[in-house]
């Protein structure tokens, strides 16, 4: 199918909130978020899956139950072109969950800058207003808060 056409690229958005990603560990929710984005998007497309290969960036792929090969690739999204589109998909998708949702929810925290990922900025509002219900209390500035 896209053999033949290599500029067609399709993705699959999964997500998990803090608390499955608190409870699972951030590695185990990113393998089951990637196996959840291949799957799916498997069988939307109706792919064969004993003739599809998936790559994911990182040392270690998930475990598929749908018959499709998984392999990591460290440093994937820096080599292969298709898993640094997929790096740049996840990276926005996040970033504009944190600014538009996150941000209209808890201002406070200033998402719309610092998109949750741990500046001065963020740490000085975890201190100031504590822990909001979308932080993930496994990390470590949020941790015992």
């Amino acid at each position: 199918f896209f053999i033949n056409q290599p500029d067609l690229y399709v993705y699959q958005i999964a997500e998990r909130s803090n608390e499955e990603i608190d409870e699972m560990n951030i590695l185990r929710s990113t393998m089951d978020c990637f196996a959840d984005s291949i799957e799916t998007l498997v069988q939307k497309m109706n792919f064969p899956a004993n003739e599809t290969y998936s790559i994911v960036d990182g040392k270690k792929s998930p475990k598929l139950t749908n018959g499709v090969s998984c392999r990591p690739f460290v440093k994937g999204d820096s080599i292969v072109y298709t898993v640094a589109l997929a790096s740049i998909i996840a990276k926005v998708t996040r970033d504009k969950i944190m600014c538009d949702d996150i941000h209209s929810r808890y201002p406070q925290y200033g998402f719309d800058s610092h998109y949750g990922y741990s500046t001065k900025e963020h740490i000085e509002a975890i201190h100031k207003y504590g822990a909001s219900p979308v932080h993930r209390m496994s990390c470590k500035p949020v941790k015992g808060r």
